[in-house]
């Protein structure tokens, strides 16, 4: 039983036919999960099946053909797929071949494809632990940072070497920012807020700082709202080709007070942790809030943190250093 993800159901349905290397009627198919769209790309959720193959021997009975009828097709077969296979180390000979030439080639060419296929059939069950859309029990941190590497390695390869190259990326990520905050007041607008935005930006971060009367339902509460705009902005600049620069959104100041409140929580915690023994959970967290409190307490030598769970229900586990 293996668990694939798709955008749909049918998506995730042919994904593990395809790595499981089966078709429909040879799988017993489980829907775990339908797929979420979300709000604005926030909240998606994959679909997610089951596959469990059936035995072999539930496999339904071929209904039995006459030896003439199955000698027929199997020439036919035969005929069809063999000038289809490849044989990249085969030459064909300029005069007509013989019929012993003829069948020495034909059995030759039916003896290959049973390799190739064995061979195809092999290879991705080596494959089948760091490719295709498994979800394993252990951490999901494994195949982020693959990802996270590939995009890095791409990002690296498309950095500009020449000055013009810089300054056209220079002034493509300033026509980005630019649209990036019309964007973002048109959006705060329709929640109530009337904001001017103060800009900070360089070739791979830009900070926004909202200039407004209404601090407090722009952040929201736990800065909620604030943290969904943030992750709003990272998209839009993803999709306009912007995807090297690193959004921040602030307003009055309210990053800086997160950050010591963090700080203050990460001690607290660790203090409570080493009194009762217990480990303890933090509230949920974006990905920056977890790494103050793992930076914080990196060099406490009497606990140690971890993240558990899948975003946005990703929280900081402090427990006891073993």
């Amino acid at each position: 039983m293996t668990v694939f993800e798709g955008n749909t159901v049918a998506a995730a349905i042919a994904a593990g036919l395809k790595q499981l290397h089966r078709t429909r009627d040879q799988v017993e198919v489980e829907v775990i999960a339908e797929a979420k769209k979300g709000f604005l790309g926030l909240g998606k959720h994959p679909a997610q099946v089951r596959l469990t193959v059936v035995p072999a021997s539930a496999a339904p009975a071929t209904t039995p053909t006459s030896a003439t009828a199955t000698a027929q097709q199997s020439v036919a077969t035969e005929s069809t797929t063999a000038p289809t296979m490849p044989r990249p180390t085969v030459r064909t000979p300029k005069s007509t071949p013989t019929r012993q030439a003829k069948t020495s080639q034909a059995t030759t060419s039916a003896a290959k494809p049973a390799t190739s296929k064995a061979k195809a059939v092999a290879k991705p069950a080596s494959m089948a632990v760091t490719t295709g859309p498994v979800i394993a029990d252990t951490d999901q941190s494994k195949p982020a940072t693959t990802s996270k590497t590939k995009s890095v390695a791409a990002d690296q390869s498309q950095t500009p070497r020449t000055p013009a190259e810089i300054a056209a990326r220079q002034a493509a990520n300033e026509t980005a920012v630019r649209a990036l905050c019309d964007y973002l007041l048109a959006v705060v607008k329709e929640l109530g807020v009337t904001a001017d935005l103060d800009v900070d930006f360089g070739n791979r971060y830009a900070t926004l700082n909202f200039d407004t009367t209404k601090q407090g339902l722009l952040i929201g509460k736990h800065g909620r709202t604030i943290n969904a705009l943030q992750d709003l902005a990272q998209v839009y600049m993803n999709h306009h080709g912007a995807s090297h620069v690193n959004v921040v959104l602030d307003v009055d100041d309210y990053r800086e007070r997160r950050a010591a409140t963090l700080k203050r929580l990460a001690e607290s915690t660790a203090r409570e942790v080493i009194a009762t023994g217990k480990q303890v959970f933090l509230d949920p967290m974006p990905s920056f809030e977890r790494k103050l409190i793992h930076a914080e307490l990196a060099n406490n030598h009497h606990v140690t943190t971890f993240s558990e769970g899948r975003d946005p229900h990703r929280a900081v586990v402090v427990a006891i250093r073993k």
